[in-house]
């Protein structure tokens, strides 16, 4: 049996994940963390696992120093990143961190989680066409470098928008309160959106409250 820990910021997330390993019979969730600090706290407690199901984007997290710092205090945990992200740099710069493979959340075939687990678990890596033998053994040899900016960051526009983003004011509202055009407060919220993982002001509103973004120590 292989034991693994399901991380996500969603309960939609979540959802999704337990749906597809309902029908693997030789894995079973030995936990799940809604957000990096419930995922710290069960690390913490030395949780008997093997492996995590990580999403990458969790709230005001960075999520490449989370990967690095769960490989390097608990080495013993494999990672399985399983997002709706497909850009190809974010993935690779991932596996340069420390992350043992990706799947992508479209392939919504149970197998295929089942098959990314178990091949992690006794081979120490997955590769699928997304993320290739070649693209893997290419990330793994990848200085892991973090990114200047962007989905690992949020930005003081970014954190005073999320919070008025709570509230039941409009765009434009929210624009007028800021002193920014409602056009570029929209580009602004799909920023925010793809860092949480979610499409909708409902799913952001989901996540919780704000948390500045807060980094594991290294």
């Amino acid at each position: 049996m292989i034991n693994v820990v399901l991380c996500d910021a969603s309960e939609n997330g979540l959802q999704f994940t337990r749906e597809l390993l309902h029908s693997c019979p030789s894995i079973e969730i030995a936990a799940i963390a809604k957000g990096s600090e419930q995922l710290f706290d069960l690390l913490e407690k030395n949780l008997d696992a093997d492996l995590i199901v990580l999403e990458i984007h969790l709230p005001f997290t960075n999520s490449l120093k989370l990967i690095k710092w769960i490989k390097k205090r608990y080495s013993s945990y494999k990672i399985l990143v399983h997002s709706l992200e497909d850009n190809m740099d974010i993935i690779t710069l991932a596996i340069s961190f420390g992350a043992d493979g990706f799947l992508y959340k479209k392939d919504i075939v149970p197998g295929f989680m089942e098959e990314a687990i178990t091949q992690i678990y006794h081979f120490g890596y997955y590769t699928n066409v997304i993320l290739t033998k070649e693209i893997w053994n290419a990330a793994k040899k990848r200085r892991a470098e973090l990114p200047d900016s962007g989905m690992f960051s949020i930005t003081k526009k970014e954190e005073a928008i999320f919070k008025l983003l709570q509230t039941s004011k409009t765009f434009k509202e929210i624009g007028q309160d800021l002193g920014m055009q409602t056009r570029t407060v929209e580009w602004h919220i799909e920023n925010i959106y793809k860092k949480l993982g979610v499409t909708t002001r409902a799913g952001a509103i989901e996540i919780g409250s704000f948390k500045k973004l807060y980094s594991p120590p290294l």
